[in-house]
């Protein structure tokens, strides 16, 4: 019953996302693709869920993990410089301190990322 509802997480995260902004002419972020942090393991991992739906909801996508050997992931600063909209899927401690800028809508379960003052 638990990984059920575990797994209608993404769906929820993309709903969040779209009462705040009109996603789909926006490029959304994914940080973290493993299923826990300071790992490599993508098994049984929601975050590609969350990717699939956002590429329905999304203009783009892109994701970026410091521990996922996936081709298809692009570096960090890249995420953070296009993405109008961050997805904090795992809660890796390299996105500890990151300084998320003001104008960028958060997504955030694990209530780890600061966004900066305007």
């Amino acid at each position: 019953m638990i990984l059920q509802s575990l797994a209608g997480l993404p769906a929820f995260l993309v709903e969040m996302a779209k009462q705040q902004c009109e996603l789909d002419q926006l490029t959304s972020g994914i940080l973290g693709m493993a299923f826990k942090s300071e790992s490599d393991d993508i098994r049984d991992s929601l975050s590609y869920k969350l990717r699939k739906l956002l590429m329905l909801e999304s203009r783009k996508v892109l994701c970026t993990d410091p521990f996922v050997p996936d081709p298809s992931l692009v570096p960090l600063d890249e995420v953070l410089q296009q993405a109008d909209v961050l997805f904090l899927a795992t809660p890796h401690a390299a996105y500890r301190n990151l300084q998320i800028p003001a104008e960028k809508i958060v997504i955030d379960v694990w209530s780890l990322l600061k966004k900066a003052e305007r």
